[in-house]
Formats: C-alpha cells, structure tokens, sequence
C-alpha cells in the first residue's frame, strides 16, 4: 500500500513544489501598489504650534480657508469628506475652478495662459489678459458638463490657434509676447509631445487607442538606482514591436 501511494502520490508531490516555486516568481515580480483608505473614526486635528509636531494647538475641523466660498450645510450624521469637496469643487457658482481649468488648458496649447500665473488666482497672482474670454471659456466648459475632449476641440478650431506663427516687425515691436493672441502660438514642447511628434514624422508612430499600458526603450539602467523594492520600474522589462512606438499616453 506505502509503495503505491509513493508512485500515486509523488507526481503530485513534485507538481505541487513546481507550483509553489512559479507562485513565489510572481510574487517576486509583482508591483507594490500604494492605497489610500479613510480611517473608521476620523483623527482630530490641530494647528500645530510653530509647526512643530509634538506641539499642539487649537482644535480644527475639515473645512476651506474663510477667503473661499463656504462649504454647504454639515451633514447632521457625520463630517465633511472628500466627496463633500469635489463636490463644492465643481459646483456652477464656485468662482475659480473652471476658470482654473481651462486657463490650464490653454496653456497647454498657446505656451501661456490667459492668466499667466496658471498656479496662482489669488492676490499675488497677475490680471488675465483676456478676462471676458475666461469668463466665456469657462462657462461654456461648465455647460458642455465638464467635458475635456469638447472644449479641446473649441480651442483647436479656434482662429485665435489657427493663425500663422509668423512674426512681423510691427507684431514683434508691439507685443513681443503675444499677449494679444495676433498671431498663432509658438512655444516649447513637452518631452512626451516632441516623442509623438518624432515618432510621427518618422512614420513610426503607432496611433491604436486604448489598451492597455505599454514598456518602450528606455536608456540602460535608468529606473534601477530610483526604484524603491519590488517596484515595476525597478524590474522594467522592455515592450517589442509595436509597443515601443505606442503614443507616450500610454506608456
């Protein structure tokens, strides 16, 4: 009976180590993926006494700085959260958040924003230099429900983005900055835009949409020295054929 339960027995025996050890590979080579969760009871929290730590102060409570527009009404049954937040975010009446937004996004594609100081409407911050534009560009982005591929399209047909980029002395002499938008934008481009744009010219851009995300080439030994234990980056294995030349969206 032992003898044959060894002959039965063993194949499974030396499968179950085979698969324990493939288990353990996996797990050697999976990514440590950082979470954020709220705590069952909300920790109290206080003004720190010259910043200091383990100094203590008054008491607060969440809520926004008194320059900004209130909070709704507290719930009754619990404090504010995050989604109380966002919410007051992107409410129709807040002042800032669509003028913010697609401030950024002009940004991206005139160089500057109608508010140059894209990271500062408060005090310090410099006037648009278009302001009924702003107000009009941010109403029209909180009507079409926030939508980013909308508006993108508003400005790319824009005539203000469809001029030339030609200079002209006369242009030049009186706004060298193009603060007036007379002439089309000319501006330096992000390292992710420059590599679609290699990749385009050259024919080699590969333009599927969607999917799932992808490795391209990368310069020996970049991620090693930066990325912390167990880290996708710092075990980065190299995509091949078509997903070294996928849009940097991607990547």
């Amino acid at each position: 009976v032992y003898a044959g339960a060894i002959k039965t027995l063993g194949p499974l025996a030396q499968e179950k180590v085979a698969l324990e050890k493939k288990k353990d590979d996996i797990n050697k080579n999976v990514a440590i993926t950082f979470v954020m969760a709220d705590l069952p009871k909300a920790r109290q929290s206080y003004v720190m006494i010259r910043g200091q730590y383990d100094n203590p102060g008054e008491k607060v409570s969440r809520g926004v700085p008194a320059f900004l527009p209130a909070l709704p009404a507290k719930p009754k049954d619990r404090d504010y959260n995050r989604l109380d937040l966002a919410n007051w975010m992107v409410r129709d009446d807040h002042p800032l958040t669509a003028r913010v937004a697609v401030n950024r996004i002009w940004q991206q594609f005139f160089g500057t924003g109608l508010v140059r100081t894209s990271a500062d409407f408060g005090t310090q911050g410099e006037l648009p230099s278009h302001p009924e534009l702003l107000d009009w560009l941010a109403l029209r982005f909180i009507e079409d429900d926030w939508n980013v591929q909308r508006f993108v399209k508003r400005i790319l047909t824009s005539h203000a983005y469809q001029q030339s980029t030609k200079v002209t002395p006369a242009l030049l002499e009186k706004d060298p900055e193009n603060r007036l938008l007379a002439r089309g934008p000319r501006y330096r481009l992000d390292g992710e835009i420059i590599r679609d744009q290699a990749l385009n010219l050259s024919g080699l851009l590969v333009p599927t949409v969607g999917g799932r995300g992808v490795m391209p080439y990368q310069p020996p030994n970049i991620w090693e020295p930066v990325g912390f234990g167990r880290s996708n980056t710092r075990y980065y294995k190299q995509g091949k054929g078509d997903d070294l030349y996928r849009r940097s969206l991607y990547t």
